[in-house]
């Protein structure tokens, strides 16, 4: 990956904290479900930004 730019950098920096936050958030609400279909749909959801989260962080790692 080419060098990244302070904006560029503080970019990725608040998109990392939006997956961070969505993640908690699902899991708050996975937790709180008591219907078990919405339970698991949150569950893969947190899932699917924690993965989200794991790529962008890979990608700044290049």
């Amino acid at each position: 990956m080419q060098t990244i730019t302070e904006m560029e950098l503080a970019g990725y920096s608040q998109l990392l904290g939006r997956e961070q936050n969505a993640i908690q958030k699902f899991k708050s609400y996975a937790e709180s479900c008591e219907d078990p279909a919405l339970q698991k749909l949150c569950e893969e959801m947190a899932q699917r930004h924690t993965q989200h989260y794991h790529t962008i962080l890979n990608e700044l790692k290049k």
